[in-house]
């Protein structure tokens, strides 16, 4: 299931706007992350995690060094259990290892893969829906469902100063869509204009 989420940006008038993004599913709550001689383990019950699945993490008030939020890692065989699993940088890796402590509530979940998916992203009036603009989409990690959006500063120089929503859909080859990402958009004006 491609769960929807929410986001909210600025966007600088007459300024070229780059935001990176990555499509997950499955998200799921970890329970808590146990570190022994460096070695984390993810507690998350009935997570459903092979050995070899890709996972990215989000969240977490402190992370530990070592464990980097939003990047894709493989889960191991070792320490793997149908309510826990540990986690290497590499696909059939060791462990990663970590320093420090975890604090708050973390998030595991798969990166979907955008072999097959058409990545769509607008601007419109949040009262009017009156289009604003489009935002350039590209697919940069199909694999792992990273992919970017830009505008370019000919575009945001005729945007008007306030508020506007957006969303970024998915859609399958097969034509379902999925409203992956929804948020305000904020147009703030810049005092270098010509």
């Amino acid at each position: 299931m491609i769960t929807p989420a929410s986001y909210d940006i600025t966007i600088l008038q007459n300024s070229t706007w780059k935001g990176t993004f990555r499509a997950t599913q499955n998200r799921q709550e970890v329970t808590s992350i146990s570190i022994d001689a460096g070695t984390p383990t993810f507690n998350c019950d009935c997570h459903g995690l092979t050995a070899g699945d890709k996972v990215v993490f989000t969240g977490g008030t402190t992370i530990p060094c070592g464990l980097t939020l939003n990047t894709v890692y493989y889960v191991i065989s070792a320490g793997l259990t149908t309510g826990a699993f540990q986690v290497s940088a590499t696909s059939g890796g060791s462990s990663i290892s970590v320093t420090g402590t975890a604090t708050g509530t973390f998030y595991v979940a798969e990166p979907l893969n955008l072999t097959s998916y058409g990545v769509d992203a607008d601007i419109r009036g949040l009262i009017n829906n009156e289009s604003i603009g489009t935002f350039t989409t590209s697919v940069t990690s199909a694999a792992n469902g990273e992919f970017q959006l830009t505008l370019a500063p000919a575009a945001t120089v005729a945007f008007d100063i306030g508020r506007y929503g957006y969303d970024i859909s998915l859609t399958t080859a097969g034509g379902e869509r999925y409203y992956w990402l929804t948020g305000v958009a904020t147009v703030q004006r810049t005092y270098s204009r010509n």
